[in-house]
């Protein structure tokens, strides 16, 4: 028997109700609180920047005694900022003081001061939990760029000329450090949707199709308590309730199967892999970490399983 399935039926049920939520749209990663969160539109070096920002997506929680403990919040500006959104604020500060800073050449000469003023909450510290492996995603990615030569544009450039654009995107940057460690491409998808959906549109996608679901561990989370997925075996039902670490293979389990279940829903509903992960990334908000889920207010509560016990599988790694 195996231990996780794709449930289908319900995948059918939410698929029609997604389709009626004028809410579920792409994020052009702008328009929210624009030169603050993410670099104003029109101005130089963002690609660079996503470059850099979307590889670091990752780790974004405290582990104490083999258990999540909680997210990762710290303050910058007086605001508190969570996990994704507290890298990409940061990097946005760096970016409006130098705009070429996150461009190959210029990571090259930060220095260990610099990092620390990059991603320095408000008292002063760096509160990212994998702080190391974001250390060795940066040198890296800088020998494999120092080892080729040129810089991000010119990846994109070349993709856009290319007859199948987003797979020759993907080829290209999918042997960069930071991106190339994860079978199921997630932060690989996330970096090429920002770039086409931004304001911009650097890149021009003209094969939609070969982009996959942008597997994370807040759409686990989702797909979990929704019922699109169904763990059976009770030992690791009982590890994902209470938050505890699992074995790799049963979190490779449970994300394999969250990746066939909204292939399934973008292909029942017709929305695209970004419009069906902005949804379930906003919609964390009523279904958090650690909190009780608010579901009165959810649009996909009369589809929903409501298996609110349910986490996504605690494991550590910077694939995503």
């Amino acid at each position: 028997m195996k231990k996780v399935i794709v449930e289908g039926g319900r995948i059918v049920r939410f698929a029609r109700r997604l389709r009626d939520l004028a809410e579920v749209v792409p994020n052009d990663f702008c328009s929210l609180r624009e030169g603050v969160l993410y670099p104003r539109r029109g101005g130089p070096g963002v690609v660079d920047y996503f470059f850099f920002c979307c590889a670091h997506q990752f780790g974004f929680w405290h582990l104490e005694e083999d258990r999540y403990s909680r997210p990762m919040i710290a303050r910058v500006g007086g605001v508190e900022w969570k996990g994704s959104d507290y890298v990409f604020r940061c990097a946005t500060r760096a970016w409006a003081r130098r705009p070429d800073f996150f461009s190959p050449r210029a990571l090259a000469a930060v220095t260990d001061r610099e990092w620390a003023e990059v991603f320095a909450d408000d008292d002063g510290l760096n509160p990212l939990p994998m702080w190391e492996e974001h250390l060795e995603i940066i040198r890296g990615s800088l020998a494999w760029f120092r080892e080729r030569g040129g810089k991000p544009e010119d990846i994109v450039e070349r993709a856009n000329r290319a007859p199948r654009v987003l797979s020759a995107f993907l080829s290209g940057a999918g042997d960069i450090p930071g991106y190339s460690e994860d079978p199921l491409r997630k932060k690989l998808y996330l970096l090429a949707l920002t770039l086409q959906n931004r304001p911009e549109g650097f890149l021009r996608v003209n094969d939609p199709e070969v982009m996959g679901p942008i597997i994370d561990y807040h759409l686990q989370r989702s797909v979990l308590r929704a019922g699109l997925v169904e763990v059976r075996d009770p030992g690791l039902r009982g590890r994902l309730a209470s938050r505890r670490l699992v074995a790799e293979e049963e979190e490779a389990a449970v994300r394999r199967a969250a990746f066939r279940a909204v292939e399934k829903l973008m292909a029942l509903s017709g929305l695209s892999p970004a419009a069906i992960d902005y949804f379930f990334f906003t919609n964390r908000r009523r279904c958090p970490e650690m909190e009780e889920p608010r579901c009165s207010s959810c649009p996909v509560n009369s589809v929903c399983a409501r298996r609110t016990e349910l986490f996504q599988p605690v494991f550590r790694t910077p694939d995503y």
